[in-house]
């Protein structure tokens, strides 16, 4: 039991990208995407239930009871919300605990008590926040800071689709907040987006899935980089952004008019990389506008991102290249699967009356449990009694006794360019597999990239993968030598890098490296560390642990089946080795 400690504060989150955090004191404890547990991708995006599963995980890591905890910060930006209703029900808890945090500024606190700064401006940009409506239960905070907003017609309600701040370790200040018309039933056809929704809209035109109605914005992302580079070049931008005499940003203007709409994921391959360049090429310039307007807000020298739109690693570049500040910090669950994260820091907050939070660190993203030796075992006892009684005979299990010797072996395997399904220590929070929940692989093969994305990921061939890298090499191989430790910033390859590790560059001669240190996850970094001193290469390919329509892998049983189901040569858990009999790549 851990109730003896001063302050308990678990956040959760209603709608997509649902889960829960507890935070103690200052320091993040444990955390997961609902997701991980329930193993349904997204979680049932709009569904008005609580996390339970992953309410439960939380407090069964830490020992903790419903009882045990202070308070329960959350957001919902459904309608129909019921959270009250089921947290008297289902948690047994009275309702003085359970306080509401608006998602906005959920955001902004999971992305500035992340950092470990004393003080930063703020920029949060996503599809949408919640919206000023009497229905909404973010109303009173609105109506507080904004008054009441015009009234619209037709069922349009005001929405938040950016917010900047001002923070620091006892209060912020909302210095800027965007509002844009929310339609309803939602969608993307209105007079004004967000930054978010603007990107939304491309990528569901560019990328729509009619097999399993998905759009992915990594698709465009990917897409984006083999744009024309003339033709993009003749190309209007999309927004309108209006500047004084002094240069400083008035105000801008986001049209709800798609670009180039008869090109959709049906077109070709040429025509949807050009206007994909266009939606990318936006993206960029808008949110180092942002950058640039927070920074003549605030005067600060410090700034931190969050909202779905810094998962842009091409956007994040942009604003540390930009010299508007002098640190930049990207959370890195900068959508919606952060908000549980900034709701438990604003618990933290709601408990001490706003009294500073010293002593924050930069956060380790490694928010989940770690799996025993005999959690291990009996989940593959469980696979082989309920899934595949034949398993031992189609696989090899070894049994390592030092860290050591089992990254010795990985080194020999992944020499052998056999691509490695890796569990270790807790999963990482937010969409970034970071070395615990991840596939890596040789990054020097150059048929590397099509083979995981055909055969173990079964996707687009465009999609590139990323390096992580050891930190004290990484000014050695791309141009960007800032500590990335969370895959949310890309950089150029040097030239005498690229075709070293082709695997791992992408079309555009970029990746989105991770910095690996000893510090943040010593397991990872010794591995990446075993395959250098055999290569004479200080990285592996990574990409996350889970194929197509499936959720990032959390248990040892999770990881067994994605290996069987997915074609995967190696299984690594913890220190014990699955090895397929007789596995050939080519």
């Amino acid at each position: 039991m851990i109730k003896d400690k001063k302050q308990i504060s678990l956040g959760f989150s209603v709608g997509h990208d649902k889960g829960a955090v507890i935070v103690i004191d200052n320091q993040v404890q444990v955390g997961i995407m609902e997701e991980r547990l329930s193993r349904v991708k997204r979680d049932k995006p709009f569904n008005t239930d609580i996390p339970l599963l992953s309410i439960n995980y939380c407090l069964d890591a830490l020992n903790l009871t419903y009882d045990d905890v202070d308070v329960y910060c959350y957001n919902t930006a459904e309608m129909d919300d019921f959270v009250e209703e089921q947290f008297t029900q289902y948690l047994a808890q009275p309702l003085s605990k359970l306080q509401f945090v608006p998602h906005h500024v959920a955001h902004a606190y999971s992305t500035f008590f992340a950092s470990g700064f004393d003080e930063a401006a703020v920029i949060v940009a996503d599809a949408m926040g919640n919206v000023h409506d009497t229905n909404s239960k973010a109303h009173s905070y609105f109506k507080e800071k904004y008054g009441d907003l015009p009234k619209l017609p037709n069922g349009l309600r005001w929405g938040e689709s950016i917010t900047l701040f001002k923070f620091n370790k006892s209060s912020y200040e909302e210095v800027l907040k965007k509002w844009i018309k929310y339609p309803e039933p939602y969608t993307f056809a209105n007079e004004e987006l967000s930054v978010g929704c603007m990107y939304a809209q491309g990528t569901m035109q560019l990328t729509f899935d009619e097999k399993t109605s998905n759009w992915q914005a990594g698709k465009l992302m990917g897409l984006a980089s083999y744009a024309d580079k003339e033709w993009l070049d003749s190309q209007e931008y999309i927004a309108t952004i209006e500047e004084s005499k002094t240069g400083n940003i008035v105000d801008f203007f986001i049209p709800g008019t798609q670009v180039y709409p008869e090109i959709t994921y049906k077109a070709d391959f040429r025509s949807k990389s050009n206007v994909a360049g266009i939606y990318q090429r936006e993206q960029v310039r808008l949110t180092t506008m942002l950058a640039k307007y927070v920074k003549q807000l605030t005067g600060l020298n410090k700034v931190c991102c969050s909202g779905g739109s810094f998962l842009n690693c091409n956007a994040n570049e942009a604003i540390i290249k930009s010299g508007l500040f002098e640190e930049c910090y990207f959370t890195p669950p900068a959508d919606d699967s952060g908000i549980p994260l900034g709701a438990a820091f604003y618990g933290i907050h709601h408990l001490t009356g706003f009294k500073p939070i010293e002593d924050n660190p930069f956060m380790s993203p490694y928010f989940g449990k770690s799996y025993t030796k005999n959690d291990i075992i009996k989940d593959i006892q469980t696979y082989i009694k309920n899934e595949d009684s034949e398993f031992f005979d189609f696989n090899h299990i070894i049994h390592f006794n030092t860290r050591e010797e089992r990254d010795k072996y990985i080194t020999q395997l992944l020499l052998e360019d056999k691509p490695i399904g890796l569990l270790q220590g807790g999963s990482e929070i937010g969409p970034r597999a970071l070395g615990n929940r991840s596939i890596i692989a040789n990054p020097s093969s150059v048929w590397m990239k099509d083979y995981i994305n055909h055969e173990i990921k079964k996707r687009e061939w465009y999609r590139p993968f990323a390096p992580s890298v050891l930190f004290e090499e990484q000014g050695n191989v791309f141009d960007l030598d800032i500590f990335s430790p969370y895959m949310l910033v890309t950089a150029y390859c040097k030239d005498n890098w690229k075709e070293k590790i082709p695997s791992v560059v992408h079309i555009d001669g970029t990746s989105r490296y991770q910095s690996v240190t000893s510090e943040m996850n010593e397991s990872y970094y010794n591995l990446i560390n075993s395959f250098y001193k055999a290569s004479n290469i200080p990285l592996v390919l990574n990409t996350s642990f889970n194929g197509p329509g499936e959720p990032i892998v959390e248990t040892p049983l999770d990881a067994v089946k994605s290996y069987v189901k997915n074609g995967l040569p190696v299984l690594v858990l913890e220190n014990i080795v699955i090895e397929k009999k007789n596995y050939r790549i080519y």
